[in-house]
């Protein structure tokens, strides 16, 4: 499988993960429960990137359980290990694999993503695929993001205007921001029995974190932005572009909303 990953892989993209993953964790841990993930569990994470959903699960699975983190950059893996052994997870295991030729030993009980479905090619084949993995009566659950509700209550111009380029640079790089609204029809074209969706989000104003993780969003962006013309250079001040979203939402009095958190979730038959 060709690497489709459109944020690019830096030091700066794997920072601005783990301010994304702070501010989702609660709501991720909900929707997982939700799903039907639970203690002894053996779990499969797709995309783990740098393990903060495979740490999560394996507080929600507990010690009698154990969780599998795969993705296809080893760099980021090095991070995860490192960052699962300070936390004292033994039940937490690191695998460098091509989703699409990954072999495991024996079936897993549930196949989890968050955030990886909008960065594949063919969602609906590789999550059939995976789902192989996965023991009859398992459950298959992905969350991703409908990024095009990123917005500023009331509306701000400089919010307005930069969920637009990002969304549409998304876009134009083969990613899908707002894949979360079709997870369930993934699942069902995967020939997944559909069991439930729910959705949610984190909230905050001018001076929470969402004015730094969706200027960060942008600065991951930006290259496949630039190098698909859909903004210039001089019409964007990324290293200012935190410090100018936060004012605008204070002056506006407005309230900075980070994008919706879709899950779905199904059993397999």
């Amino acid at each position: 499988m060709t690497d489709s990953y459109v944020m690019g892989r830096n030091s700066a993209e794997t920072q601005r993960l783990q301010v994304q993953a702070n501010l989702l964790a609660p709501h991720t841990a909900h929707l997982f429960r939700l799903a039907g993930v639970s203690p002894g569990m053996r779990v499969l994470d797709i995309g783990c990137g740098a393990g903060d959903v495979s740490m999560l699960l394996a507080e929600l699975v507990g010690p009698a359980g154990s969780v599998i983190g795969v993705d296809v950059d080893p760099v980021v893996l090095d991070l995860a290990r490192t960052r699962a052994a300070e936390a004292g997870l033994t039940t937490v295991s690191f695998v460098h694999a091509d989703l699409t030729e990954l072999q495991l030993d024996e079936p897993v009980d549930a196949l989890v993503g968050r955030l990886i479905l909008m960065h594949l090619r063919e969602p609906a084949a590789t999550v059939r695929t995976l789902s192989r993995l996965v023991r009859s009566g398992g459950v298959v659950s992905f969350q991703d993001y409908v990024l095009s509700r990123t917005r500023a209550v009331p509306a701000t111009p400089l919010v307005t205007r930069t969920v637009r380029w990002v969304v549409e640079a998304m876009r134009a790089g083969g990613a899908n921001p707002d894949i979360g609204e079709q997870i369930a029809s993934i699942l069902s074209d995967a020939g997944l029995s559909v069991l439930g969706a729910a959705s949610t989000g984190a909230g905050g104003g001018a001076d929470s974190v969402v004015p730094e993780l969706f200027a960060a969003t942008a600065r991951s962006v930006l290259p496949t932005a630039l190098a698909h013309g859909v903004v210039a250079e001089t019409d964007v001040d990324i290293d200012g572009l935190a410090g100018q979203l936060a004012r605008e939402l204070k002056e506006a009095s407005a309230l900075g909303w980070p994008p919706e958190l879709v899950a779905a979730w199904a059993r397999v038959r």
